[in-house]
């Protein structure tokens, strides 16, 4: 590769990671749109599928949202804070909406435990390489 080349194509690849957090941005609009949109007919669903069924729907739609918020974050930022975060919701929705086992939810706790840690941990180091 030539140096021009070499110089080039991390920029390239920056704006293309820009340009599919802007994608997932416009997704996540046109999400919470349909979200917002399927409400009126979910709740028309209440009597037949129950409340909890129509809870669980909308709340795993929200938390696809999210995801897809923090991933478009992820993107921009590049932080291990980001991909923490990031982490943080996948592992909730998995956690509250598709959860089968009592192990599978043991597991979730755990990870969610462990990412706290390392969140703590990132926070004390950063905050020591300041001071």
């Amino acid at each position: 590769m030539t140096k021009g080349l070499k110089n080039l194509l991390p920029e390239i690849l920056h704006w293309m990671e820009i340009v599919v957090a802007a994608l997932a941005v416009v997704i996540v609009v046109m999400g919470t749109v349909s979200v917002i949109m399927s409400i009126g007919s979910l709740w028309g669903n209440l009597a037949e599928s129950g409340v909890h069924t129509v809870f669980e729907e909308v709340l795993s739609e929200i938390l696809l949202l999210v995801v897809g918020i923090e991933l478009a974050i992820l993107l921009v930022r590049r932080t291990p804070e980001s991909l923490i975060e990031v982490m943080f919701f996948v592992i909730a929705r998995k956690m509250l909406i598709k959860t089968g086992a009592f192990y599978e939810l043991l597991i979730g706790v755990a990870a969610l435990g462990a990412l706290f840690a390392i969140r703590k941990f990132l926070a004390t180091k950063r905050a020591s390489q300041q001071g």
